[in-house]
């Protein structure tokens, strides 16, 4: 499921909460190197099938199987022994008698019958524990991730809390045992285990997850839950609750989420009703018709500000991403992003097959970037200190850019702006870096605030502000006034 389609599904998911803020992050387990201890069915070798057919065949002394089998008594005393401590012969010499007797046990004939011994064996497994949930759980350790990964990707690590490291106590056998019975192969028989000798390597990894910050409607508390596997994991979000996790997460830094204004009963007029239209499924209703709607009102003259705000409204942290697949995969005419940060975690494949697909439909793409130039970039200022693009992401765009004459990317120079506008539909000023929100691990719970507005002469006004701040870069205060400050003084 993608994570546009999370989000909506987890916005919904908690009565009497509403969703703040959300979190790429990974959740810690530790990958095992465990030596247990097990029964296996082992096939019989042929001197022990010969040495348990002779005994069966009423030899007794080992003189007697040597000469059956042809074979030196130095060779036959260590089959004989082995064969005695698995309880397969009976070899013992009485007192008095001048050389031991053989004789074949219970055991022996059911081995005899099945070509097959069980002998104890010490083998190596992989195990993969939960710190949280202190038990062993079935993971492939193929898809865990290591310390080095989970930061190169940008996911945040969820700290383990105090939880401590597994011990050979704090595995039990049948737990045990029903885990390596899932992972033995198909092919291999059931073997009985017998005991968890010691662990001999523990490994943190890390399973990827998405983070949410749930802030309550009514008063201050904030619940933090784990989103895995197409599913919430309830087990993981009251563990994490127990270890006062959340606090550790940055959860009473959560603001509520900013309300959307209620406009539900803005006015009687039947004429200005027509021109309503759901704010959340943005371009549906062409900008002409709303026009026209507030022309035919009576009395004619400058529409009502609160019908102005209808075609703006606040968006929350978790709308974001949403908005930035809507304009990837919608616009037809032009795209505009402005993000002072660029990592390939973010723009990715999926990225990429979406802005050539424009590309190649005609549509005008232009992406700006930069937040200091080299010179600047030494400060103390962490945020000036980071990358402004990563390689990867630079080495992407400016292929396309090579290949495509309608695609620009400009390094702006100096900028914390955050534009982004999808034709004359809508258009978003935000604090929500487009281009690199899922490339900060360090970051823990934020709040994030957009301003949308999908009146067109505010869409052109901030795609005319951003394309201007491109053409000529950004190096002090701009003389003019923004497009945000021109749509603010027409409410």
């Amino acid at each position: 499921m993608s994570l546009d389609l999370i989000l909506e599904q987890a916005a919904h998911a908690r009565p009497g909460y509403a969703l703040a803020t959300f979190k790429e992050a990974a959740l810690p387990f530790f990958l095992l190197t465990a030596r247990v201890l097990t029964l296996e069915k082992k096939a019989l070798s042929p001197i022990e099938e010969g040495c348990l057919r002779a005994a069966d065949s009423g030899l007794t002394s080992p003189e007697e199987i040597c000469s059956f089998l042809g074979l030196p008594k130095t060779v036959l005393t260590s089959v004989l022994a082995a064969l005695n401590a698995r309880e397969c012969i009976s070899y013992i010499r009485a007192t008095g008698d001048f050389s031991a007797k053989v004789a074949i046990t219970a055991k022996g004939l059911g081995a005899l019958s099945d070509a097959k011994i069980i002998v104890p064996q010490e083998r190596i497994v992989k195990l993969v524990f939960d710190p949280f949930l202190k038990r062993l759980v079935h993971v492939p350790p193929g898809s865990l991730f290591k310390p080095r990964e989970v930061k190169e990707i940008g996911w945040l690590e969820i700290p383990l809390c105090g939880s401590n490291r597994p011990e050979v106590e704090d595995i039990a056998l049948p737990e045990l045992d029903r885990v390596i019975a899932r992972i033995r192969p198909h092919d291999e028989e059931k073997s009985e285990l017998l005991a968890l000798r010691r662990i001999e390597r523990r490994e943190l990894v890390f399973s990827p997850c998405l983070l949410l910050f749930y802030k309550a409607m009514q008063g201050n508390e904030v619940q933090i839950a784990f989103y895995q596997d197409d599913d919430f994991s309830v087990e993981h979000e009251n563990a994490f609750r127990e270890l006062d996790g959340p606090a550790q997460v940055g959860a009473k830094n959560v603001l509520a989420p900013a309300e959307v204004p209620d406009v539900s009963s803005v006015l009687e007029n039947t004429d200005l009703k027509a021109a309503l239209f759901d704010l959340n499924e943005i371009g549906e209703l062409a900008a002409d018709t709303a026009e026209q709607s507030w022309k035919t009102a009576k009395p004619i003259g400058k529409p009502p500000p609160k019908l102005r705000a209808m075609t703006q409204r606040l968006v929350r942290c978790h709308e974001h991403p949403g908005l930035l697949t809507k304009a990837l995969t919608t616009s037809v005419k032009r795209l505009l992003v402005i993000s002072p940060w660029i990592t390939h975690q973010v723009v990715d494949r999926a990225f990429y097959t979406s802005l050539e697909t424009l590309l190649r439909n005609g549509v005008d793409v232009h992406i700006g970037y930069g937040l200091a130039d080299k010179v600047d970039a030494q400060g103390k200022d962490k945020a000036r200190q980071k990358p402004t693009i990563s390689p990867a992401a630079q080495q992407g765009l400016e292929d396309l850019q090579r290949r495509f004459s309608n695609f620009s990317l400009r390094f702006v120079g100096n900028t914390h702006r955050k534009h982004l506008v999808c034709d004359d539909k809508f258009a978003v000023v935000s604090s929500f870096n487009w281009l690199s929100f899922r490339g900060d691990p360090k970051q823990k719970a934020r709040d994030e605030l957009g301003f949308l507005v999908t009146e067109p002469d505010d869409v052109a006004s901030l795609f005319n502000d951003g394309i201007e701040l491109l053409n000529q870069g950004y190096d002090h205060p701009s003389p003019g006034r923004s497009g945000l400050e021109i749509s603010r003084s027409r409410l």
